[in-house]
């Protein structure tokens, strides 16, 4: 958030507070005011239109927003004018408010049809995808990006579209390993299901003591970190399943490293600057930040970009790298195919 926009949250933070100080203070100064309702139109018009349309005209409209983004504050102007109002006046509150709550519906109801137009555009894009992609998960990706761009939203449906079908929609599938492309398993000799064995018996251990300290403070507290546990195992199975069914692929002078749910990106050929394996590979602090890290398990395998490159990391949020490591099953032929591949396209 810039400076500019702090102040402007600022300003207006502080017009809210100055009108509600001289609302509340004239409702319970002003002579007669149980029965004023010229004053009690005036406190609810204040409250559901006056700081809305503030909101809008100070921040909303800055961000290119309709003014039909300050109608959450309507509502909350209601409530407040309502609090503020003596109460043989509360109930014209709620008199003055029904056509804006009305209106409000309305939104909602053409909000409902827009969501349903774009799942109605999603799927038939899928539909064409998955005649053109036989993965499914890849299909997924393509119709999500299609539709929805690359925003940090879309990545996130991304994720759990993707979190989803390798849970519940991928067990009866087996890995393609026989394809007219190279693939590279980065699954059997790195442990991954040891490793998400071990995280899963620590997490349900933990969860079962923490829930039981928690709900002796709040059940509601305790719940939503079983929840979130129960969200963790699912992201980690999920992930160990798209690890077994989606190998690292490589043709048509593209590196497809679909890396779990970890890592997704698609690396131009030409655009390698350098691939190495090692036993181990200790990342420092500043590639930490600018590269790509596959979370669990000692990479041996290093790629160096020659420009930062997109890629979908953790939750599949968006950022770009300037190079990735990997803990690949065999890295000494992963990086010779690689280095084979970049001489056919330096030739060419």
């Amino acid at each position: 958030m810039t400076n500019v926009t702090k102040q402007r949250y600022g300003l207006w933070f502080l017009m809210m507070m100055t009108i509600f100080l001289i609302d509340t203070t004239l409702v319970r100064t002003v002579p007669s005011t149980e029965n004023n309702r010229i004053l009690a139109y005036a406190v609810i018009f204040d409250f559901a239109l006056v700081i809305p349309l503030l909101y809008w005209w100070l921040i909303a409209r800055r961000k290119a927003k309709p003014v039909w983004k300050a109608a959450p504050f309507t509502a909350l102007g209601a409530v407040a004018a309502w609090l503020a109002l003596p109460v043989t006046l509360k109930n014209l509150a709620f008199a003055v408010m029904w056509p804006v709550e009305l209106l409000i519906v309305a939104l909602e109801v053409v909000f409902i049809g827009f969501e349903i137009r774009i799942l109605y555009r999603f799927i038939g894009s899928l539909r064409r995808v998955r005649r053109i992609e036989p993965e499914a998960s890849e299909a997924l990706r393509i119709a999500i990006r299609e539709q929805f761009g690359n925003s940090r939203l879309a990545a996130l449906a991304m994720h759990d579209a993707s979190l989803i079908h390798f849970l519940l929609f991928s067990w009866k599938r087996q890995a393609k390993t026989k394809t007219a492309e190279p693939v590279y398993t980065y699954h059997r000799k790195t442990s991954l299901i040891l490793y998400a064995g071990i995280i899963t018996h620590v997490l349900v251990f933990e969860a079962v003591i923490l829930h039981l300290l928690v709900s002796m403070w709040s059940p509601w507290a305790a719940w939503a970190l079983t929840a979130l546990d129960v969200w963790l195992l699912a992201l980690i199975w999920a992930d160990c399943r798209a690890s077994v069914l989606r190998p690292i692929r490589l043709g048509g002078h593209t590196l497809r490293i679909r890396y779990g749910l970890r890592i997704q990106m698609d690396v131009p050929l030409e655009a390698v600057a350098e691939i190495t394996s090692n036993s181990t590979f200790e990342p420092d602090t500043a590639e930490q930040k600018s590269f790509a890290l596959p979370i669990l398990g000692t990479p041996n395998v290093r790629i160096e970009f020659h420009r930062p490159l997109p890629v979908n990391g953790f939750l599949f949020l968006p950022r770009k790298v300037e190079g990735v490591y990997l803990v690949m099953d065999d890295p000494q032929a992963f990086v010779g195919d690689v280095r084979a591949a970049l001489e056919t396209v330096s030739r060419d």
